[in-house]
C-alpha cells in the first residue's frame, strides 16, 4: 500500500468519464465506500470495496477532504493495487478534531475514474495506540500463547503491552472488568506475546491485546480459542531438599502421566513472575531424575518455581507454583511487619498544626555533652520543626538488635571483615578494641559465649549496611526507625497511647540504661519490656545506626545525602547514658560512619549497633 502521488497524462484523460457506481455497465467495476476504522487524532483506516470489471483497473483507493465538493484530482488520496473485494489503507495526514468527507475510487487504465458514495467521519482529540491481535498458538489443555503487534504507539508513550482474556462470552473485555484477567506481554520489537497457564480444560476463551498509556488503553479486536479437552499430567508437591544462605535444592515427581509419553521435563522459575512458564522465564531441562540445584543463589532471594513436562497430544503440563525464599537472617523468625500511615511526622510529636505548643517529644538536649565540641549529640534547646514523611511502603523490622552471634555467622559465611564488592568495597566492618568479636587461630570469627546474645557493637556503618544487604534487607532510615520505635502510633489515644519512649513513659521499664544503675557493657537483647509492636530495645541498650546521613530535617522528609563530616544518624540512646531525654523516640545522634568514636573519654562505639529491616516478600 502507498500514498498515491501521481499525475495522469493519459491521452484520453480529457475525455475522462466520472460516474457513480450505480450507473456503470458490466465492463466497469462497482465501487463502494465503507465506514472508516481506527480513527485517531491524526490517522484513520480508510476503507472501500471494488467488485466486477477489475481487469483494466490501474489502482484503487480513497480520497478525502474537509470540503463537501472534492475529487481524486484536487484532494489528498491513499491508494493500493488493483483488485477485487474490500481494501483498507491507513492515512497519517489528518488534523485532530476535524470533520472529513471521503469516497472510494477506482482508476482505470484509460483514465476513467469511478467513485463510491460520499461518507463523513471526524478525527479525535488524541490518538490511543493501535494494536493488532494475532493467532493464539501452542494451545494445550491448560495453556496457550497469545500474540500481538503494536501497529501505532499513538500520541502518548506506551507504558505497557499485554492481553486481557476471559471465559465469559458476554462481559466487556477490558482491564478491570469483572471476570477479566490480564497478563503482561514479552516484547520483541513491535511484537509481543505471553504464555498463559492455568486455563480451564476444554474451555472457550476470548482474548484482546492492549497497549496502555497514561490516558487509557488502546485495544485490538478480539479473537477466540478453546483449550484441549485432555487432562494434563499431575505432580507431587515440590520438596525443598536443601536451603542455606548460598544453596537451594528441590525435587518432585510425576504422579499421573495420563498414559502419555514424556518428551522432556524439568523446572522453570522466576524471581518476579508468580506464574513462571518455560517460554517466558528461566528453565532447566532435566535428564536424570526430577531434582535440581539452583546456581548463584543469594540469601533472602525469592523464587517462584514450577515443574513441567512436555508430551505428545497433551503438550505442556505444569505443577502448582512453589514459592521458596532462600534461607536468610530473619531475627529467629522475629520480624514485624509495619504499614505506615499516609502521613507520618518525624522528629517532633506535638501538635503539628501549632508549632508554638509544647511538644510531647523533643530532640535530645544533653547540656553536658553539648559543651564538648566533639560531642556526638547536637544541642537543640527548642523542639525542632516537624518533618512530614509520605508514601512510605510497608516494611518489616527485626524484634531484636543484631547480635554478636549473627554477625559472627555473617562474617564466617562472607569470609572477610573487609567489604568485598559494591559501593563500600575496601571498607573495614569492625573497630578493633570496640567489639566483642575476635578471630581465632583458624581464621573463624568468634565471640565469648556470655556475649553471644548481646547486640553487636564496634561495627562500622559499612559493616551494618553490608550485613543487611547480604541478607536481602536494608538498614532502616530515620523515618522507618522512628515509626517502629513509637509502635506505629501517631497520636494520643486512650486505647493506644503514644509513649515518650519505645513502649512506655517509664524509661527503665523498656530501656537498658544508666538511669538507676551504671551500665558499662550492652546487655543481652530482650531483657526489658517490648513496645506496642513487640519490638525490644529501641530505647536503650545499643544505640542503633540508620541508613540516613546526619543532617537537618526538611519540611518534607527525605534522607540527607552524604555530608562532609561522613556522619550518619544514630537513634535510640546508648546504654551508658543517664540523660533520659536522649532515649526519647525522636532523639538523634551523629556518628562517624567509618571510624571509632570517643567523646569525653567515653568509647561511644562500644555502645552503637544496628537493626535489620526488609520489605515483605508477598
Amino acid at each position: 500500500m502507498k500514498r498515491l502521488l501521481m499525475i495522469f497524462s493519459f491521452i484520453g484523460l480529457l475525455a475522462m468519464s466520472c460516474q457513480n457506481g450505480e450507473e456503470l455497465n458490466g465492463g466497469l467495476p462497482k465501487v463502494e465506500t465503507l465506514p472508516v476504522e481506527r480513527v485517531a487524532s491524526s490517522s484513520a483506516v480508510l476503507r472501500g470495496s471494488t467488485t466486477g470489471g477489475t481487469a483494466d483497473m490501474l489502482c484503487r483507493g480513497v480520497c478525502f477532504s474537509t470540503s463537501e465538493v472534492f475529487s481524486f484530482k484536487d484532494s489528498p488520496c491513499v491508494s493500493t493495487d488493483a483488485g477485487e473485494g474490500e481494501f483498507a489503507i491507513r492515512t497519517y495526514e489528518l488534523k485532530p478534531m476535524t470533520e472529513y468527507n471521503m469516497k472510494a475510487f477506482a482508476v482505470m487504465k484509460d483514465g476513467t475514474i469511478i467513485y463510491g458514495q460520499d461518507m463523513a467521519f471526524s478525527t479525535t482529540d488524541f490518538q490511543l495506540p493501535t494494536v493488532e491481535i494475532g493467532d493464539v498458538t501452542d494451545i494445550y489443555s491448560t495453556e496457550a500463547t497469545f500474540n500481538a503487534t503494536l501497529v501505532d504507539a499513538g500520541d502518548f508513550g506506551v507504558t505497557g503491552l499485554g492481553f486481557v482474556y476471559t471465559s465469559d462470552m458476554a462481559t466487556v473485555l477490558e482491564i478491570g472488568a469483572d471476570g477479566v484477567m490480564s497478563i503482561t506481554g514479552r516484547v520483541e520489537g513491535d511484537s509481543f506475546s505471553a504464555v498463559v497457564s492455568s486455563l480451564g480444560i476444554g474451555q472457550a476463551y476470548r482474548v484482546r491485546a492492549y497497549a496502555m498509556t497514561e490516558n487509557g488503553a488502546g485495544y485490538s479486536e478480539e479473537t477466540t480459542f478453546t483449550t484441549l479437552d485432555i487432562k494434563p499430567m499431575t505432580f507431587a508437591e515440590i520438596e525443598v531438599l536443601e536451603n542455606t544462605y548460598s544453596s537451594l535444592k528441590i525435587s518432585t515427581s510425576v504422579v499421573d502421566d495420563q498414559d502419555a509419553q514424556i518428551k522432556s521435563y524439568g523446572f522453570c522459575w522466576s524471581t518476579s513472575n508468580p506464574l513462571p512458564t518455560v517460554k517466558n522465564d528461566k528453565f532447566v531441562e532435566l535428564t536424570d531424575g526430577f531434582q535440581m540445584s539452583f546456581e548463584d543463589v543469594k540469601p533472602g532471594q525469592v523464587y517462584y518455581v514450577r515443574a513441567y513436562t512436555e508430551a505428545d497430544v497433551i503438550g505442556t503440563s505444569y505443577s502448582e507454583v512453589k514459592k521458596i525464599r532462600v534461607n536468610t537472617y530473619d531475627c529467629e523468625g522475629g520480624m514485624v511487619k509495619i504499614e505506615p500511615a499516609a502521613e507520618v511526622w518525624i522528629g517532633w510529636l506535638g501538635d503539628k498544626d501549632n508549632p508554638s505548643q509544647y511538644a510531647k517529644y523533643t530532640q535530645a538536649n544533653d547540656d553536658a555533652a553539648s559543651k564538648n565540641t566533639n560531642a556526638v549529640v547536637r544541642k537543640n534547646t527548642s523542639a525542632p520543626a516537624p518533618s512530614k514523611a509520605t508514601g512510605l511502603k510497608p516494611y518489616c523490622i527485626a524484634k531484636y538488635e543484631v547480635t554478636n552471634k549473627w554477625f559472627c555467622e555473617f562474617l564466617n559465611i562472607y569470609g572477610s571483615r573487609i567489604v568485598k564488592e559494591g559501593t563500600w568495597q575496601g571498607k573495614d566492618m569492625l573497630f578493633d578494641g570496640y567489639t566483642d568479636i575476635i578471630q581465632d587461630a583458624g581464621g573463624r570469627w568468634i565471640v565469648d559465649e556470655q556475649y553471644l546474645d548481646c547486640p553487636v557493637v564496634g561495627v562500622s556503618w559499612y559493616g551494618a549496611m553490608t550485613f543487611c544487604e547480604y541478607f536481602g534487607g536494608f538498614l532502616p532510615n530515620e523515618a522507618q526507625w522512628e515509626i517502629a520505635a513509637r509502635g506505629n502510633v501517631y497520636s494520643d489515644d486512650a486505647d493506644v497511647p503514644m509513649y515518650r519512649y519505645s513502649g512506655s513513659d517509664n524509661l527503665t521499664d523498656v530501656a537498658v540504661c544508666s538511669v538507676d544503675t551504671t551500665i558499662t557493657h550492652v546487655q543481652r537483647v530482650g531483657t526489658k519490656l517490648p513496645n506496642q509492636l513487640g519490638i525490644y530495645d529501641m530505647s536503650g541498650n545499643a544505640a542503633e545506626m540508620t541508613s540516613s546521613w546526619y543532617g537537618d530535617y526538611q519540611a518534607n522528609y527525605r534522607d540527607p545525602v552524604s555530608n562532609n563530616n561522613n556522619q550518619v544518624t544514630v537513634r535510640g540512646g546508648r546504654a551508658q547514658r543517664g540523660a533520659t531525654q536522649t532515649f526519647q523516640n525522636c532523639s538523634r545522634d551523629a556518628y562517624k560512619a567509618g571510624e571509632a568514636t570517643v567523646s569525653s573519654g567515653i568509647e561511644i562505639s562500644k555502645y552503637v549497633g544496628f537493626r535489620f529491616a526488609c520489605y515483605p516478600d508477598e
